[in-house]
């Protein structure tokens, strides 16, 4: 096989794997938008915060902070455990950021769990909408163009 095919197949097969990596990526968006839209209508139980801390990650480009709430409540006589504190909360470089939301839930403290009726293993403290909501969503979006764009001009070179 000469050069050119083996970069073409290369591209094509890149784009590819570019192009499954982008869908799984939107479906993890808009599943995570829907829940964020929809759990404002949720019902609510109480439950406990069994912890409450700042996990930290450092790597070469700096470091992240992430509320590491975590509860348990009881759905329908049933023990549940969840750590979402909203849909779109997925770390910060500000600590002070992440503080505030640890500080609202400290451990052994009470709160309400919105809970999925269809699921209750899917939950959240604070339900509704925020712009993190659709952060995945719009990421994906961008990154679809990506290799729509590659395989639109493998397939144009092709004819």
């Amino acid at each position: 096989m000469n050069r050119i095919g083996c970069d073409a197949i290369f591209r094509l097969l890149f784009s590819l794997v570019f192009l499954i990596v982008a869908i799984g990526a939107l479906w993890w968006g808009v599943t995570t938008a829907r829940n964020a839209s929809v759990s404002k209508n949720w019902p609510a139980v109480p439950g406990t915060i069994t912890v409450s801390q700042v996990a930290i990650s450092t790597d070469d480009d700096g470091t992240t902070y992430y509320a590491d709430v975590q509860y348990k409540y009881v759905v329908n006589d049933r023990w549940y455990t969840a750590d979402t504190v909203n849909f779109g909360e997925y770390g910060s470089g500000s600590r002070s950021r992440v503080d505030k939301i640890v500080a609202r839930y400290p451990p052994g403290s009470q709160a309400a769990v919105y809970y999925n009726p269809d699921d209750p293993d899917t939950a959240v403290l604070e339900p509704g909408v925020s712009w993190g909501s659709y952060f995945g969503f719009l990421m994906s979006l961008a990154f679809l163009v990506i290799p729509a764009v590659m395989l639109f001009s493998f397939i144009r070179k092709r004819h």
